[in-house]
């Protein structure tokens, strides 16, 4: 305070500063040891006090009440784009000048060895009792690191902006009330054409359709649902129709955005254009359809050359039917796993197929199990010839051999994960007395081998009088 106390004694006190240093007078010390820079000047923009902070600030140390040294003691100012901003220009002259209050302007400050100081000012006028203009105070703070963190900030800001132009990806994100404000590249390419920030909402798109052709309003899009409900969209595609009528299906992932407080505060959305994809699956159509189309001519080449061979070599007709049976069972249980590309059978398709011939029309005669299982292609293909020797059987000794015979067919699927089995009944009554057979005939022959070899699983047979059981306990692989 005393070293305040001697500059200000120092010089001269002119006359119209002396009521505003007798203001500021009483607060030297607290000047002093403030830790934001105070000066004051007076109506005429003379620097009449100031404390250690702005000195250090400044970089050096202008005299007091000195003609030279008005509105401020930098020794070059900038505004905060880096021009020059003269002393008879800054904000404590527009102060002087209006008697209004300046907040939070921005100026930067050059001290004599050339090194920059961005500050953060605040000034405000000071009146006399008689609400007179007699001066103003000047409150101003080092603001280097919060620009440092703004430009940190910024790049960050920057490198994230680059990233997401430089993904193959295309990215958009919307405010919460779905404007768009901002896409990448590859969201125009996709699009067509360049989106408006601020005034297009939901989607880049121009127009968008279902999967099925469908049209699909904006306000109803994945990304309208994530923002409406406020949660990520997953498993959903669409169908983007560019101005130029060009088509491109594409898998959204709508994901809203949150702040720290948990309040949404937009979303972001990334497309995917599966036109590759499509195009692959349908090449991939076209292909199984020519693959099942060539099986059947060849399934058909071997029956027909079978027969050929089988015709007047003593073979019987009914050795030659039973050939032909087996394998429109195998083309049956071809043409169902081509329609799911060759991924997996229902069980109880096959089974239907395999007992179709043998339904008498009265709805009650064959009974079969509900419980969804799906085979993989070698197991739907065994267990389709296996079902079709039971079922033959059946309607030539067995149950469906009699007008009154009946079939019930139930299975299950015990355990879990990777020790799945399927267990499989079939049982026969109202049929001929049954009897074991002396001799093992090539269908059951085929059905044990299937089973225990191909299937690697049990065959149990029981030729009770009442009707034959059969039951099956198959192990299932862990996708089925």
């Amino acid at each position: 305070m005393q070293r305040l106390a001697n500059r200000g004694q120092a010089q001269a006190v002119p006359t119209k500063a002396g009521a505003v240093r007798q203001a500021a007078g009483r607060w030297d010390e607290i000047y002093e040891h403030m830790p934001i820079a105070v000066y004051v000047c007076d109506r005429d923009g003379l620097i009449v006090q100031y404390n250690r902070r702005a000195e250090e600030l400044w970089g050096r140390t202008p005299k007091i009440d000195d003609s030279e040294e008005r509105f401020c003691g930098s020794h070059r100012l900038f505004r905060a784009d880096n021009t020059v901003l003269p002393h008879a220009r800054t904000p404590m002259a527009q102060v002087l000048q209006t008697g209004e209050p300046v907040r939070d302007a921005e100026v930067i400050v050059e001290r004599p060895d050339g090194s920059r100081v961005p500050l953060l000012v605040n000034i405000d006028p000071l009146f006399s009792d008689e609400g007179d203009l007699i001066g103003a105070v000047n409150c101003f703070q080092d603001i280097s690191r919060l620009k440092q963190a703004e430009s940190h900030l910024q790049e960050r800001e920057r490198w994230y902006r680059d990233l997401l132009e430089a993904l193959p990806a295309a990215i958009y994100t919307t405010d919460p009330k779905g404007n768009i404000t901002f896409f990448n590249q590859a969201a125009a390419e996709l699009a067509g054409s360049t989106p408006e920030l601020g005034s297009d909402t939901w989607c880049v798109t121009w127009r968008l359709f279902e999967p099925d052709g469908t049209v699909m309003p904006h306000d109803e899009c994945p990304m309208a649902v994530a923002l409406k409900e406020g949660r990520p969209v997953r498993g959903a595609e669409a169908v983007a129709e560019r101005p130029d009528g060009t088509r491109v299906p594409f898998i959204p992932y709508p994901t809203p955005l949150y702040d720290a407080s948990g309040t949404m505060v937009g979303a972001v959305n990334m497309l995917v254009d599966i036109s590759e994809r499509k195009e692959a699956e349908s090449r991939q159509i076209g292909l199984m359809n020519e693959l099942n189309h060539r099986v059947k001519n060849t399934l058909a080449t071997v029956q027909a050359l079978a027969n050929q061979t089988m015709r007047g070599s003593g073979v019987s007709e009914e050795v030659r039917a039973a050939f032909e049976a087996r394998l429109l069972a195998l083309s049956r249980t071809h043409d169902q796993l081509t329609r799911t590309g060759w991924k997996a059978a229902d069980l109880a398709s096959i089974l239907k197929c395999a007992l179709a011939p043998y339904e008498n029309g009265s709805g009650g005669r064959i009974k079969l199990g509900e419980a969804p299982v799906r085979l993989p292609p070698q197991a739907a293909l065994t267990l389709a010839m296996v079902l079709h020797e039971l079922a033959a059987n059946a309607a030539r000794h067995g149950s469906l051999a009699a007008p009154d015979g009946t079939l019930d067919v139930t299975w299950q699927v015990l355990g879990e994960n990777g020790a799945r089995r399927l267990r499989f009944e079939w049982q026969e009554s109202g049929g001929p007395p049954v009897e074991a057979p002396k001799h093992t005939g090539f269908g059951m022959r085929l059905a044990e081998r299937s089973v225990t070899r191909a299937l690697r699983g049990s065959l149990g047979i029981a030729f009770d009088p009442g009707g034959l059981r059969c039951t099956m306990d198959i192990p299932l692989p862990v996708s089925t």
